[in-house]
């Protein structure tokens, strides 16, 4: 009887690792909470493994303005979109949701932060470079370093599980022991 409790425990937390390994976010350009000094042409997204051709993300400004991201491309584990207009300077949040190799749906979001300085931006029709170099560009929020990515999943329960169920073989241990 002892093999069997023996079995099933080794068993049990073989399989309770790949629970919990789900797909999460490994990298990102815009980094989250970064500022970013220099047009923003390509929006980069790099996760822990394969993600389904279902997965996507929306760009959003401070005011809740979905910004348009064109060419969306899914390659193993990157998601990437294109920009074709540049930014203004502002707070926005990539928004993005993925459904990974395992099958779980995971959602998070990337705050950053946009900052050109006016010099680098192309003067309006009509102003001369001079002109365009005096505009100043609305101040941005600043982000803090406390802003972490945050990452909401469906797999919340999955640790609640593995201890109920290792309370109710240990339970069940203890009683088949009394028995005896």
């Amino acid at each position: 009887m002892k093999k069997i409790i023996f079995i099933a425990f080794v068993f049990m937390f073989t399989f309770a690792n790949s629970a919990f390994a789900h797909t999460g976010l490994e990298d990102s350009n815009p980094a989250s909470g970064e500022v970013v000094t220099e047009q923003l042409n390509e929006i980069t997204l790099t996760f822990e493994g394969k993600l389904e051709q279902s997965s996507t993300f929306e760009l959003k400004s401070s005011t809740g303005e979905t910004i348009p991201v064109d060419n969306m491309t899914i390659n193993e584990e990157k998601l990437k979109g294109n920009l074709s207009t540049p930014l203004d300077n502002g707070n926005y949040e990539i928004n993005w949701n993925i459904v990974g190799a395992d099958g779980h749906q995971i959602e998070g979001n990337i705050p950053f932060t946009v900052e050109v300085p006016a010099s680098s931006e192309a003067p309006v029709e009509g102003e001369t470079l001079e002109q365009a170099n005096t505009t100043s560009a609305p101040a941005a929020t600043p982000t803090t370093v406390e802003q972490k990515e945050e990452v909401k999943s469906s797999s919340n329960v999955v640790p609640f599980v593995v201890i109920g169920l290792i309370v109710i073989i240990g339970g069940l241990f203890i009683w088949l022991r009394r028995k005896k």
